[in-house]
This record gives C-alpha cells, sequence and structure tokens, in this order.
C-alpha cells in the first residue's frame, strides 16, 4: 500500500456539509459486479487520525483533565482561525461545528510498554467491533506507540503519561500542539512545570524509499504528514494492496462519478464513514 497512490490522505471539500474542509481517505479500487472490473474510488470520512504525545505528570493528576483538554484545544483554534491574524495568515478555513479535536485520551506511560499493550492500543478501545480483535492481533509495528504515528523514542521516555488525540485534519496539528502547551502552563498542579511533548512520527520506509529523504535529527515534531496517517490506517486496519472492501448501500453517505486521469470514461465516487467500510481479504492471499 502507499506506492502508486492506491491510498491518499488530504484535506478536502466535506461531501454533505459543504463549507467545511475535512480530512478524507481517498481508497483506488475495482469495483467486481457481474464479472466486470469497473475503475472506482471510496471515499472516507471520520477517519480520525491521532497524535500522540506525551506528559510530564502521572496519569493521576492529569487524566481528570482530559475532558477540559478536548472542549479548550477546540475552543482555541475556533478562536485562532476566526481573528483577524489567522484570517490573513491561514490557507485552511475553520470548520463550521469548530469539532477540530474529536477525542483525548490519557493512559499510564509505563516503561515496558510489551507488558501494557492492551492498555495502550487507543485505537482498539475507540473503534470498537472488529477493531478490537485486529488491534490485539496485528503485527505491522512492534507497538501500539508506532501505530499511532509518535513513538516516544527511548532517551526521551520517562514515566509520565500517554496522551492520544484524535483529530480531523492534519492541518490543524500545529496549533492542537500549542493548545495543548498553553492548557498545561495555565493548568495548577503541584510541583515542577507540566511539559507536553510530541515526539516526530515515523515515516513509512517506502515513503522514504521513493522520496530519498535525508535522516531527520529534529526529536520532536512540529507538523503531521498526510502519509503518516495513511500509514496509521494501513497498520491498525491490516490493509494490504489485496485486501477487498464491501460498503452496504445504506452506509454510502454520498455518491456521484469524475472523470478517469485520461479523460476516456467516468468513475463511480462512493462516500462512506471509514468505522462503517467492511475490510476483507481476497480468498487466496494474505497481508
Amino acid at each position: 500500500m502507499g506506492i502508486g497512490n492506491t491510498l491518499v490522505f488530504a484535506t478536502e471539500q466535506h461531501p454533505k456539509k459543504r463549507e467545511n474542509k475535512v480530512g478524507i481517505l481517498t481508497i483506488h479500487a475495482h469495483q467486481h459486479t457481474d464479472g466486470v472490473c469497473t475503475p472506482m474510488m471510496l471515499k472516507c470520512c471520520k477517519v480520525d487520525p491521532v497524535l500522540t504525545g506525551s506528559i510530564s505528570k502521572d496519569c493521576a493528576s492529569v487524566s481528570r483533565h482530559k475532558e477540559a483538554l478536548q472542549k479548550y484545544i477546540n475552543a482555541y483554534l475556533y478562536k485562532q482561525y476566526t481573528s483577524t491574524w489567522s484570517k490573513s495568515d491561514c490557507t485552511i478555513s475553520p470548520l463550521s461545528d469548530s469539532l477540530y479535536v474529536l477525542g483525548v485520551h490519557m493512559t499510564p506511560d509505563d516503561a515496558d510498554a510489551d507488558k501494557c499493550v492492551a492498555a495502550k492500543s487507543v485505537f482498539s478501545e475507540w473503534e470498537g467491533g472488529a477493531g478490537i480483535q485486529e488491534g490485539k492481533t496485528s503485527k505491522a509495528s512492534k507497538t501500539p506507540r508506532a501505530a499511532a504515528g509518535g513513538a516516544l523514542p527511548a532517551h526521551t521516555r520517562i514515566r509520565a503519561t500517554v496522551l492520544d488525540i484524535k483529530f480531523c485534519r492534519v492541518d490543524d496539528v500545529p496549533m492542537i500542539m500549542q493548545a495543548c502547551r498553553v492548557f498545561f502552563r495555565q493548568a495548577e498542579f503541584s510541583g515542577s512545570r507540566t511539559k507536553v511533548v510530541f515526539a516526530c512520527g515515523e515515516m513509512p520506509m517506502w515513503w522514504k524509499l521513493l522520496h530519498d529523504t535525508p535522516f531527520n535529527f529534529k526529536k520532536n515534531r512540529d507538523t503531521f504528514e498526510n502519509v503518516e496517517v495513511i500509514e496509521q490506517i494501513r497498520t491498525r486496519r491490516a490493509l494490504h494492496f489485496f485486501s477487498c472492501f464491501t460498503v452496504p448501500p445504506a452506509d454510502i453517505t454520498f455518491s456521484t462519478r469524475v472523470k478517469s486521469a485520461d479523460g476516456s470514461t467516468w468513475m463511480p465516487v462512493i462516500y462512506v464513514d471509514f468505522p462503517k467500510l467492511v475490510i476483507q481479504d481476497r480468498p487466496g492471499h494474505s497481508a
């Protein structure tokens, strides 16, 4: 997956709330009907990528603030987008419903991650259903932190709190990280100052080989790449080149057609919420 643009994640116009630009996963696939193979595209909304960080306080003292943190981040981004400075600087439009962050999850940052797979696999807890079993059995990454796109290096890890934030689009991540730091600077905690660190994500190897990217010496991130979202999705849902998809007609939220790349034909485009996309293995192939 990845090479050849089979999967693409980008900020696009929502098919129904057309005033909103959200993160949408495009899957280039082929529709098999009565022995006929037709190129098509699946457009998936509600992909919910995850930004992972570390808070320099124990989970017991900060977890009670997770609902307040989520509300603060959304309010912070709303204020930034509606300010005069933001309007003149930003190329991305605000969301009409201000849902920039869709969930906040906190877990103890245990020293031995291998013994805490169930506790730290946030995708299993949030997605439910088939995702639970997949989250337990997938071997695509060494730890759930790697799947979340922000594993903290051993030399920076401390016994603190792992912070997982589900967000809507990668364009908002720099402001989301800034909002987190401001929130914990203002929050009252005993002891030393509360620090929030967001480690750089691990780019997939196929991306590194394709783009010949130089080694990144930075420890902490300042952006979030669309390709990181693709790797999260590929890992947590165990996708591979021969994966097959089924979309129940009742779960199709919108459908249209677009011209093919060569302009020779019209391709069907189906919009569906990602958690409702049924993923199956093609007979005779395995991940």
